[in-house]
């Protein structure tokens, strides 16, 4: 470890010692710098052309900070960066022996199909714009609707200049080019100065429920439904009404109907626009990163300053650039080759903790989109004596747009976690409780599976059921919903029968345990009397918990490996720290 005040210097004598070593080293090295800069150069020179077909939201923000925070830190922009996702989505095809194709990527990363990406790729070796996932061009670069058609999505490609598409159309845009002494922009990509787009076409079905139809309903090659959000929204009380998913979705609360802000839709050379309704753009859901706060949400500091492989390295919970850490640190520490300077890594750790901080942010918006879906409603006690306990409590749909869970329900874990204590605090009953993975103890629980641990016969959990037939053509549950057929190896093909009676191929289907809009479901819970201690009062701890997977499904897809070089268990251990309780009561039973 070099100290703080010799840093340059000393890298500056290394560099000579090895400068003077050996002439020939020198032309080795000269030959291989040239090699490197050819190759550096052509890297730039790829992304510069992807930038000319699909700007950046980093450009995009410039001219739109309040949109670009937002969204850096949202669900779509995570789309692609999840290792979750990509894993899963190399697992299906593992399982499918390929037939999935980029089916997944066609939703997750529009840029990347459009571009014609490997979907197997790690993101590390991706376009900064195919990493974006579902960024600023993949909305306002459409001009035709799609309706359902689970992604594979044309976007209309051009640079920054070129028109984008948007609910409003031009005025604002015209009035902005009429005024360039007030804005100083250009609509010349070969003209210096502030850049921003020619035009602003209308399209008014952005502002549609139908829009957001196009990925949020998913229907596999063979018919299978395996998300149905825009499907359930049609059908429900808030479409009659009108309502859209952008009126809950983009307004002033997370789900629910609140109303639109009103400000600048752009800020350009510190000078606003016109003030107009505006969207929030974070769309919060269940949802949360488990990758390094370097590289999720997207900024662009943080981009400037490292590679996402070079944030890998830098190790956050050590406390690297803080007073703490740093104070101890001796020329016997070792550093990665980017993290060396102890200047760098202060201006890390300042990046870090804002990254950390808009995460945070992004914990309370999501935690009140999900309040706002679920709600623990009654608790009714039924039976409190010396024969037992029993006692029911009640979950509703908070929302009338659609189920809760919805979107992909097969993987939404939701459940109620029960725990029942004595007045000692020994506890006489537990549901909902986790296994040493981190799972539930339904089927799925791997230490259920092996019977080291009894099957919760009581647990109350809205996550659906993937079944499919099985070879012996019977059904079986599955954490990933891969037919596996008697004549053929198992595929994800298109079905050779008529659909249109059953809505689903018979190879497999989803059984939904979700609750419809508005709907309730009641948890009934009993605890037998040889169960009681005798030392009341008793005390049941309530908790209603979100998750955005279940442990198991990382167990399920693990032989394909993780992005980021990240392990099943850090995996996982992310997944539990980040679920968030929505709702806890607690009922006293006076048993004596």
């Amino acid at each position: 470890m070099l100290s703080k005040d010799d840093d340059d210097d000393d890298d500056d004598d290394k560099l000579l010692s090895k400068d003077d070593d050996d002439d020939d080293d020198d032309e080795k090295k000269e030959a291989d710098a040239g090699e490197k800069s050819e190759a550096g150069a052509s890297e730039e020179h790829a992304a510069l052309f992807a930038e000319t077909r699909f700007p950046s939201a980093g450009t995009c923000g410039t001219c739109h900070p309040k949109q670009y925070g937002e969204w850096s830190v949202s669900q779509h922009s995570y789309a692609q960066l999840s290792p979750v996702y990509l894993s899963l989505n190399n697992k299906i095809n593992e399982l499918a022996n390929g037939s999935n194709g980029d089916f997944c990527l066609r939703c997750h990363n529009p840029v990347g199909a459009n571009l014609g990406e490997n979907s197997f790729v790690s993101n590390l070796e991706r376009h900064p714009t195919s990493r974006e996932g579902v960024t600023c061009v993949v909305c306002h670069r459409l001009d035709r609707n799609y309706n359902k058609a689970s992604g594979r999505l044309a976007l209309v490609e051009g640079g920054l200049t070129e028109a984008v598409y948007g609910p409003l159309g031009n005025k604002e845009m015209a009035r902005v080019l009429e005024n360039p002494q007030d804005y100083n922009v250009v609509i010349d990509p070969n003209e210096p100065g502030r850049k921003v787009h020619k035009e602003i076409k209308k399209f008014a079905s952005i502002s549609s429920s139908t829009f957001c139809g196009a990925c949020h309903d998913v229907t596999l090659f063979n018919g299978f439904r395996l998300e149905e959000a825009f499907s359930e929204y049609r059908t429900s009380p808030a479409a009659g009404r009108g309502e859209t998913c952008q009126d809950c979705h983009m307004g002033k609360e997370q789900g629910k109907v609140s109303g639109y802000a009103m400000g600048p839709a752009a800020v350009v050379g510190g000078v606003p626009t016109e003030p107009r309704k505006l969207t929030n753009h974070f769309f919060a859901g269940p949802d949360y990163s488990v990758i390094h706060p370097g590289i999720f949400p997207h900024n662009s500091e943080a981009q400037q300053m490292a590679t996402l492989a070079e944030w890998l390295t830098y190790n956050v919970g050590a406390g690297w650039g803080t007073d703490k850490f740093e104070d101890e640190v001796t020329d016997a520490t070792d550093f990665p080759p980017r993290w060396q300077s102890v200047d760098d890594r202060y201006d890390a750790r300042e990046i870090l903790n804002t990254q950390l901080a808009r995460l945070e942010w992004a914990r309370k918006q999501r935690l009140e989109v999900l309040r706002n879906g679920y709600i623990m409603g009654d608790i009714v006690t039924e039976r409190s004596n010396a024969g037992g306990i029993a006692f029911k409590v009640q979950v509703r749909n908070g929302t009338d747009g659609h189920n809760a869970p919805t979107g992909f329900s097969g993987e939404r874990l939701v459940w109620l976690q029960v725990t029942v204590t004595d007045s000692t605090g020994k506890v006489i009953f537990k549901s909902g409780d986790r296994d040493p993975n981190g799972d539930v103890r339904d089927g799925h629980s791997s230490y259920v599976h092996a019977g080291e641990l009894e099957l919760d016969q009581q647990l109350f959990s809205l996550q659906s059921i993937f079944v499919t037939q099985n070879a012996r053509g019977g059904e079986i549950e599955h954490v990933i919903p891969i037919p596996y057929p008697v004549t053929a190896l198992p595929r994800v093909l298109p079905s050779t029968v008529s659909l249109i009676f059953t809505g689903e191929p018979s190879t497999e289907r989803n059984h939904k345990m979700g609750i419809e809009p508005h709907g309730e479901r009641w948890a009934p819970y009993k605890i037998e009397g040889n169960a009681l201690t005798g030392k009341g009062p008793y005390r049941a701890d309530i908790k209603l918990i979100s998750q955005p997977a279940p442990v198991n499904l990382l167990v399920a897809m693990q032989s394909v490996g993780f992005d980021y070089g990240i392990t099943p268990r850090q995996a996982g251990e992310a997944l539990v720290a980040g679920a968030q309780v929505l709702w806890q009561r607690e009922v006293v039973f006076d048993v004596k």
